[in-house]
């Protein structure tokens, strides 16, 4: 396997597999790894065999955010000046998808990584697996972690999530109503995959009409455009971390 795929993409039995694969850097998040992520779920979402999506991380670990080390990098990668493009095709791409998204959150999603963890339309968590918002703690704001929190779920879980910057593990994002399953951390793979293959399994003419049934009157730009202006209006910085 090429060193340069940040992202894999397999099919069978009519589930879709995602990988963010970037292993030495914990899965973090660059300009080209988003670019991969948008390329999937644009293809995925064009193959009809496909009626179910499971996204996860390489290695038994979800995504820890940006990679800081190469946004930093001196000099500049190339890639920099489209990184935040990149990112907002990623997570359009995500959200346009006809089919339902399940995650596995196995250890951890940090920041950027979170988003992606909440674009998922079902989680599935372990027991010491955490999330954590933590762009209050960094002076920074998030615009695409609210805009699915904003999508998703009520304020109250929303405020508790972001305002605190704190690790949220499995139970309490089961009590929060952000994953639906929790398990032994070491069952998470394999507990979202059955999740997802029981979704594959359904009919998908009924899947798609619910899957886009659950999406009327939601349109992702305007709502993160309303949130990505709001952010940079505070903080004058529109990037997750």
């Amino acid at each position: 396997m090429p060193d340069d795929i940040n992202v894999l993409l397999e099919v069978s039995q009519g589930l879709a597999t995602v990988t963010l694969h970037r292993t030495h850097r914990r899965n973090a998040l660059t300009g080209p790894l988003f670019d991969e992520l948008r390329q999937a779920f644009t293809s995925l979402s064009q193959d009809p065999k496909v009626h179910a999506v499971l996204l996860k991380g390489a290695e038994g670990a979800f995504c820890s955010g940006l990679d800081l080390k190469e946004y930093r990098a001196d000099p500049p990668p190339s890639w920099l000046p489209s990184a935040a493009q990149s990112a907002l095709a990623a997570h359009e791409a995500i959200f346009n998808c006809p089919v339902p998204v399940v995650g596995a959150l196995e250890r951890f999603a940090i920041n950027g990584g979170a988003s992606l963890a909440l674009a998922c339309d079902l989680l599935v968590a372990g027991q010491e697996a955490y999330l954590q918002v933590a762009e209050i703690k960094l002076g920074m704001a998030a615009p695409m972690n609210l805009t699915w929190l904003h999508h998703r779920f009520p304020l109250a879980t929303a405020q508790q999530l972001v305002l605190t910057g704190r690790k949220f593990f499995g139970p309490d994002l089961h009590r929060l109503g952000v994953v639906l399953d929790v398990v032994d951390d070491e069952k998470v793979l394999d507990k979202a995959v059955e999740v997802a293959q029981e979704i594959a399994n359904c009919p998908p003419g009924g899947t798609r009409s619910l899957q886009a049934g659950l999406k009327v009157g939601a349109s992702w730009g305007e709502h993160r455009q309303a949130v990505f202006e709001v952010s940079q209006m505070a903080l004058s910085l529109p990037s997750d971390q």
